[in-house]
C-alpha cells in the first residue's frame, strides 16, 4: 500500500459528495432559477432549505461530518438570500449597493471553495460562523430526535 492509499479521507464517498453538494446548491439551483427568470431573491430561496434536508438526512445516519458541513451551508446560504433581499428590496446609495452586493459575491465565491475542499475530504470551517455551528450540530447529534411512525395502530 503506497502512502496515498493510507491518507485517504475519514469521509465516505456519498458523505463528501453530499457536503458539497450541501455547499454548492446556490450554483447547482440558485442559478439555474435565476436562469429561469425567477427574480434573484426568490431564486436564491430554496439553497438554504435543501442544504438543511441534507443535513437532517445525515443526521439521522448519525454522519456527524457531513451534518457538520451541511447545516454551515445552509447558515452562509441563508446569509447570503438575506444580502441579496437587501440589495434588491432596500433603497440604498449606489456606492453601498455595490459594496453589499459585492460581498454576497464573494461569500458565493467562499461557498465554491468550501464545496470544493468538502468534495476532497477536508474539514471546512467558515470564518466567522464554523465554531458555533459545530457546537449545535455536536448538541443535535446527542440529542434523540422523536421519528414518527406512519403506521395505522394506536
Amino acid at each position: 500500500m503506497s502512502k496515498l492509499d493510507k491518507n485517504m479521507s475519514l469521509y465516505s464517498s456519498a458523505e463528501r459528495w453530499g457536503a458539497s453538494f450541501a455547499h454548492s446548491t446556490l450554483l447547482f439551483i440558485g442559478l439555474p432559477l435565476t436562469i429561469i427568470l425567477i427574480p434573484i431573491p426568490f431564486s436564491l430561496a430554496p439553497c438554504p432549505v435543501v442544504a438543511y434536508m441534507l443535513a437532517r438526512f445525515f443526521r439521522r445516519r448519525n454522519l456527524s461530518w457531513g451534518a457538520d458541513q451541511s447545516i454551515q451551508a445552509s447558515a452562509i446560504q441563508v446569509l447570503i438570500f438575506l444580502i441579496a433581499g437587501l440589495v434588491v428590496f432596500i433603497d440604498l446609495p449606489r456606492q453601498m449597493d455595490m459594496a453589499i452586493g459585492t460581498s454576497g459575491f464573494l461569500l458565493f465565491l467562499y461557498t465554491l471553495w468550501a464545496a470544493f475542499d468538502t468534495s476532497l475530504g477536508y474539514d471546512f470551517r467558515y470564518v466567522l460562523i464554523g465554531k458555533s455551528v459545530s457546537r449545535v450540530t455536536s448538541a443535535n447529534l446527542k440529542r434523540q430526535e422523536r421519528r414518527k411512525r406512519w403506521s395505522n395502530e394506536s
